[in-house]
């Protein structure tokens, strides 16, 4: 049973900070699929099973996990990431990128959603385990950079999740300053743990992607949603106007 889902929860939040791949974009796994293949293709093996825990890590490290689960020597494991990292990319810039791909919003009513949130006030940005290209590329492909405040890859910190830099870097991009301010939404466990070791006020499952409830809530999910539009847009904020003295010169 899915929490309760209240109009009220996002009402102290000034910043939304959505994960990519099943939480805002809807692409069916591709992303996992083709670096599990990449790094089938090149000898290593690599189960359903053991894929699964790596959903939302840096492409990097999960490529040397399983390059050292492999037995590639000290030596030649740069070479070998690197190779593999650089088949991945290939292959899923053909699949994001053609004609007939199927990447597409998460729900048709997203952008609409989005524009919602930025009439009432809260602004949006987007972080992902996506190279810089790859995300430049969808951002402009669904037209998130028509509503995104900012959005960064991992690739851009010195660590992706679940270390928290990356909401810290959107957060000074878009000049907010306080995290108990900031809501992470996100489709895996490492999401949720991005959130909570950056200290975010609200950190929000979804299950339209990676994982389960029970693994997000385990995580330390606040709330967990079937898809991020199901989080209620606020009432619009009432502006208060600062009080002038009056002049007593």
């Amino acid at each position: 049973m899915l929490e309760k889902v209240t109009r009220n929860l996002l009402s102290e939040i000034d910043l939304m900070v959505y994960d990519m791949a099943g939480t805002t974009v809807q692409e069916g796994g591709i992303v996992y699929k083709t670096l599990q293949t990449s790094m089938q293709n090149d000898g290593m093996a690599v189960s359903d099973e053991e894929m699964h825990p790596w959903h939302g890590a840096k492409k990097e490290a999960v490529i040397e996990h399983f390059a050292r689960k492999a037995g590639t020597p000290e030596a030649e494991l740069e070479e070998r990431v690197i190779r593999v990292g650089n088949a991945f990319l290939e292959s899923i810039d053909e699949a994001y990128f053609n004609e007939a791909s199927p990447v597409d919003h998460i729900d048709i009513g997203l952008l609409g959603y989005f524009r919602q949130l930025k009439n009432v006030g809260i602004k949006i940005a987007f972080d992902t385990g996506y190279p810089e290209s790859i995300q430049q590329g969808l951002i402009t492909k669904l037209g998130f950079d028509k509503i995104a405040d900012a959005y960064v890859s991992a690739y851009q910190v010195p660590e992706g999740r679940p270390f928290p830099y990356m909401i810290y870097n959107v957060m000074e991009k878009t000049n907010v300053m306080n995290v108990k301010r900031v809501c992470k939404v996100g489709d895996s466990v490492r999401d949720i743990e991005e959130g909570r070791n950056a200290g975010c006020g609200l950190v929000v499952g979804v299950l339209s992607g990676a994982d389960s409830y029970e693994e997000l809530a385990a995580a330390g999910a606040d709330v967990v949603c079937e898809r991020v539009t199901d989080l209620a847009v606020p009432k619009p904020r009432v502006q208060v106007n600062s009080l002038r003295l009056p002049d007593l010169s």
